[in-house]
Order: structure tokens, then C-alpha cells, then sequence
């Protein structure tokens, strides 16, 4: 498997938790221990997602530099 198919498995992954994350965020009552839970969950999600995206195009740039036009 090369690293384009594992990227986007890695996208569907993540876009599949997401998802749930989101469906279960929906059916827990505000305010609720649970529910603070649930979002911090989604945030931590987002934030290691933000992160392997800057570790990827940080791996790409210095593979590839990027040259000015």
C-alpha cells in the first residue's frame, strides 16, 4: 500500500470518527459531564489531525522544497 492510499485511509478513518463523535455529541444532553466529554474528544481529534497535516507537509517540504516563482 503506498503512502496516497494510506493517507486517504487515514482520512476515512478519522472523517468515520468523526462522524460518530458528532452523532453522539447530538444525542447526549448539554451540559452534561458526558457531553463535555464528547466534545473534548472531537477537539483533541481535531487538533491531532491539524498536527499529522503540518508533520506530513513539514515531511513533504523538506523531500520536496518548495521554490519561489
Amino acid at each position: 500500500m503506498g503512502m496516497e492510499e494510506l493517507s486517504r485511509a487515514r482520512e476515512q478513518e478519522l472523517h468515520g470518527l468523526r462522524l460518530e463523535l458528532k452523532r453522539q455529541i447530538a444525542s447526549t444532553p448539554p451540559g452534561t459531564p458526558r457531553h463535555a466529554a464528547l466534545m473534548q474528544q472531537l477537539e483533541a481529534l481535531d487538533l491531532d489531525n491539524d498536527d499529522a497535516q503540518m508533520r506530513w507537509f513539514k515531511d513533504l517540504t523538506r523531500e520536496h522544497p518548495l521554490h519561489e516563482s
